[in-house]
């Protein structure tokens, strides 16, 4: 599913979240932070070598008992690097024995390498792990350093060649051994986006500053491209926290590694718990550790040719990426649980009619199901378009202008003339029987019925044993089901956390949801460049849906 996709990691596949804002007065408490958030980081690791984790649970399917989930994914995501091939890409899992002993900091584009075991005991103390990263912090940008971490923004089989060429140098190979085998990259930015970033709904969404919550979703997913941060990561890395200079806290991460809800979980849980912590002692004990090793490229005329390439085309798909983030707020969860609804299938079903209402029509749509019901369980797909959510999309928009109008602006269709008259009492109907079959769908995915994974499956199958290609995976109509126009995920949560990504598909979106106890925020994306789509154009519209539909639920009471 990712392993195979020869797209660039940033946008296309590598999700960006925000997890809160920091508030320092001075460098020093920045660096205190970080290192206390590294030190949990690895009292987690260490967690995990000792399978020390508690078995989280689900609700079983007779709704009575609690189903215990498969834990692997937490137990592999701090130990998996992500490879780059010419004609796929290599998952390597690092055996602990020979890694996770070290960090990488990355800053103004360089990257140094701290141990946190020293090599005469066993971890290293806090304060010598601030002084550690004040060093780092300390260092002033030299305009002459290579971006290599640019090199992983580009295209898998670009990047293969490219590491191809670098690896015929010892020093490079020793730097991409210790990228690798590191537990994580910590970015550390010393940079803000311009405000020419921002996309936002309403002047009053402020994240940080001036920065809205498109602005700082933009940093989270790619940097801001070649002329301000996406040099200074290392994509194919699994986890990448980021601290900005102006406070900003959040990640990126590899996602053929793992789900969201286990990255998600370790990174909201450390950050809680070093939030609780005290002050630290304002004292630094003197450290007599070498100063951290900074990774020195030799680069050859063609490494350079492909680091100018890679800068090219980061900015062009960075340029290309459309962004919005909406925080609706005239009602919650809780209002659709009283619905006797669940939240997920009802946000599904607003997505649908949000759809339908801007292209006249449903298309594929594609949100994440955990199996981890199952040993070595990942995602299944929940399809959300169904005939009963047409039926209902249709009947919703009957004589609706702003269907009309946003097929003529989008599509470059013709007015649809609506024949029907749907009474209230019928289009409830509708609603219910939409609600039923999309729970139905939800259900299924989760207990192991769904489609998606079988099908891909007895396709590899096919392939591994030679034989010839089943005609149902060559066919037309499969390639129109696996196109997902509508790429979708909930972004389960503690907190106000907010998280996105690019849409899989050059016509289509993505759209992640968070659903808080005070509303629900939802990050739309799509791309300038198809020219149908619209960001901005699409939240506003999922806006109205969400009012029309509680408005049908009243009414429906009444």
């Amino acid at each position: 599913m990712y392993l195979s996709v020869p797209l660039a990691l940033p946008i296309n596949s590598n999700p960006g979240a925000l997890v809160k804002t920091k508030r320092f007065a001075n460098q020093r408490e920045s660096a205190v932070f970080l290192a206390r958030f590294l030190i949990e980081l690895l009292n987690y690791q260490e967690k995990l070598d000792r399978c020390e984790l508690e078995v989280e649970r689900a609700r079983s399917k007779d709704g009575k008992t609690m189903q215990s989930l498969c834990m692997a994914q937490h137990y592999k995501m701090l130990r998996i690097y992500r490879r780059p091939g010419v004609n796929g890409d290599e998952q390597i899992l690092l055996d602990r024995a020979a890694c996770g002993d070290h960090i990488v900091v990355a800053h103004h584009n360089q990257f140094y390498s701290v141990p946190v075991r020293a090599s005469d005991r066993d971890r290293i103390t806090e304060a010598e792990l601030v002084q550690q990263l004040l060093m780092i912090m300390e260092t002033k940008a030299d305009p002459r350093t290579p971006p290599v971490g640019i090199l992983t923004t580009a295209k898998r089989p670009v990047w293969a060649k490219a590491r191809e060429e670098l690896i015929k140098n010892e020093h490079n190979r020793h730097n991409l051994e210790l990228l690798e085998r590191s537990l994580c990259i910590v970015c550390i930015d010393d940079d803000v986006l311009p405000t020419t970033f921002n996309n936002p709904v309403r002047k009053e969404d402020r994240w940080i500053g001036d920065r809205d919550y498109a602005n700082v979703l933009h940093h989270a997913l790619h940097g801001g491209g070649s002329r301000h941060l996406a040099a200074n990561r290392w994509y194919d890395k699994t986890l990448q926290p980021f601290l900005g200079k102006d406070g900003l806290w959040g990640f990126t991460y590899e996602h053929s590694a793992g789900e969201a809800p286990a990255i998600f979980k370790a990174v909201e849980d450390i950050t809680l718990k070093v939030d609780s912590m005290s002050p630290p002692d304002e004292n630094l004990v003197p450290s007599h550790l070498p100063a951290p090793e900074k990774m020195e490229w030799y680069l050859s005329e063609q490494s350079l040719n492909d680091i100018r390439d890679a800068m090219m085309s980061i900015d062009a798909l960075v340029e290309d990426l459309d962004l919005c983030v909406m925080l609706f707020e005239d009602y919650s969860k809780e209002f659709v649980k009283s619905c006797k609804i669940s939240p997920d299938v009802y946000i599904q079903l607003a997505l649908q009619l949000t759809y339908f209402r801007l292209h006249g029509k449903l298309v594929a749509t594609y949100e994440s199901a955990s199996i981890r019901r199952f040993a070595m369980g990942r995602v299944d797909c929940i399809r959300a378009a169904s005939p009963e959510a047409l039926a209902w999309a249709k009947a919703m928009c009957q004589g609706d202008p702003q269907t009309n109008q946003s097929n003529n602006a989008l599509d470059g269709s013709p007015k649809r003339v609506q024949f029907t008259i749907y009474s209230a009492e019928r289009i409830k109907e509708l609603f219910d029987l939409a609600v039923q079959r999309q729970t139905k769908e939800m259900n299924d995915n989760i207990h192991g019925h769904g489609i998606d994974n079988h099908l891909m499956g007895l396709r590899y199958a096919a392939m591994k044993v030679g034989e010839p290609i089943p005609d149902i995976f060559t066919d037309e109509t499969y390639a129109i089901v696996n196109h997902f126009a509508l790429s979708t995920s909930q972004i389960t949560s503690k907190s106000q956390m907010i998280a996105g990504y690019g849409p899989v598909v050059p016509d289509g979106y993505g759209c992640a949801y968070n659903m808080r106890p005070n509303g629900i925020t939802f990050s739309v994306s799509a791309f300038h460049s198809d020219g149908r789509t619209n960001a901005m154009q699409f939240a506003q519209t999922l806006e109205q849906s969400l009012r029309d539909m509680a408005a049908m639920i009243k009414n429906s009471k009444k």
